[in-house]
């Protein structure tokens, strides 16, 4: 027996040192960075509290796209400014780029995304990267939708050696429709980071930030990020309604390679058609374990606002004779020395098709 129990303690022993985890600060969300609508979209997988979906909305699920209607363009960026000025090897600014483009068919919506991160901060030694997503996403019924992505990237930059990552992720949703006082009740699941992920081992990990506070000044490499295998899933529903307000929460749990949890909430009004403020809140418990995290919300507000075309113009000829545009802007404390200031367009060419299809039988008399 004690054979057995000593195998099983040393099995366990060697298990934990081949699947440490020591991600960097901020690698888990390497692309929620890049924009307003991520950053306070509390990584809904369901939607977010409000209902809204982007070109980058794939990123939290893939299958959340399914039921667009429009050409959809989506351009952003960040600021990150640095304050810590006890290491003279990272800058004091730091920035952040989108650009995504959404096409529906009539057989499945297509999305392609391109953004970039460059943070060469010491208290999130992501480096710089750049990644292309590209995602399909298809409504199986009135309720269910699914949905993949593929994903590479690059990995460069002065305090880390160069990487690659090449991954597939996978998603479903389900809107349920009312329940009890809730409405618009949605759920949402995806599998992210199915693939190979960065394994370079000079970006220093979550455990640094503990060790200096510690008085210690041991440096700790990374473990391979994002977290391989990580699980998403999501709810979301419409708590409040009014002729003037409507009040939506969500609520969702990740499990990066299965050896983290993260919590994300987020709350969302929405006031008439065209005012949003939202608020979203994350807990990483290993980050907060190892004194890596800042446990403020992120805010933003958005204006969606109505344009026409002038007749005869490229847009109008193309049937988009009015078209809306929403204009965000957020800011978030990522963490103890680091402010995230983002803003970003979204611009839907034409307008949504609410009317159901008129079916005329055997003629018109």
């Amino acid at each position: 027996m004690k054979k057995i129990l000593g195998a099983l303690f040393a099995a366990a022993l060697l298990s934990a040192n081949l699947f440490a985890y020591n991600p960097p600060a901020g690698g888990q969300n390497i692309l929620r960075l890049s924009s307003p609508n991520l950053m306070t979209g509390a990584s809904s997988a369901a939607g977010g509290g409000i209902y809204n979906v982007t070109p980058s909305s794939i990123v939290n699920n893939p299958a959340l796209t399914a039921w667009e209607q429009r050409i959809t363009l989506d351009l952003a960026g960040t600021l990150f400014v640095n304050t810590n000025e006890d290491y003279d090897n990272t800058n004091s600014l730091g920035e952040a780029f989108q650009a995504g483009i959404l096409f529906p068919s009539r057989w499945c919506v297509s999305t392609l995304l391109f953004q970039g991160v460059w943070t060469e901060f010491f208290d999130m030694p992501i480096g710089d990267t750049i990644s292309f997503t590209g995602g399909l996403a298809k409504d199986i019924t009135d309720q269910v939708s699914v949905g993949m992505t593929a994903n590479f990237g690059l990995l460069y930059g002065d305090i880390v050696e160069s990487d690659w990552t090449a991954s597939a992720a996978f998603g479903a949703y389900y809107n349920h429709g009312d329940l009890a006082f809730m409405k618009n009740v949605r759920f949402g699941v995806s599998m992210n980071n199915l693939g190979k992920m960065y394994s370079n081992k000079k970006n220093l990990g979550i455990k640094t930030a503990k060790n200096i506070k510690d008085n210690s000044q041991e440096f700790e490499d990374s473990t391979s990020w994002p977290g391989l295998c990580t699980i998403r899933t999501g709810f979301a529903a419409t708590m409040l309604s009014t002729d003037i307000m409507n009040l939506g929460i969500s609520l969702d749990l990740s499990y990066p390679f299965f050896q983290d949890l993260v919590v994300d909430t987020g709350l969302m009004l929405q006031f008439w058609d065209f005012l949003k403020v939202s608020a979203a809140w994350s807990y990483d418990l290993q980050e907060e374990r190892n004194d890596a995290s800042n446990l403020m919300p992120s805010i933003g507000v958005s204006f969606k606002f109505l344009f026409n075309s002038k007749s005869g113009s490229y847009m109008a000829n193309h049937g988009w004779d009015q078209s809306d545009m929403t204009v965000s802007g957020s800011w978030k404390q990522m963490y103890e020395n680091i402010h995230a200031i983002s803003a970003g367009a979204v611009l839907n060419l034409g307008l949504k098709d609410t009317k159901a299809p008129e079916i005329t039988m055997w003629g018109e008399e």
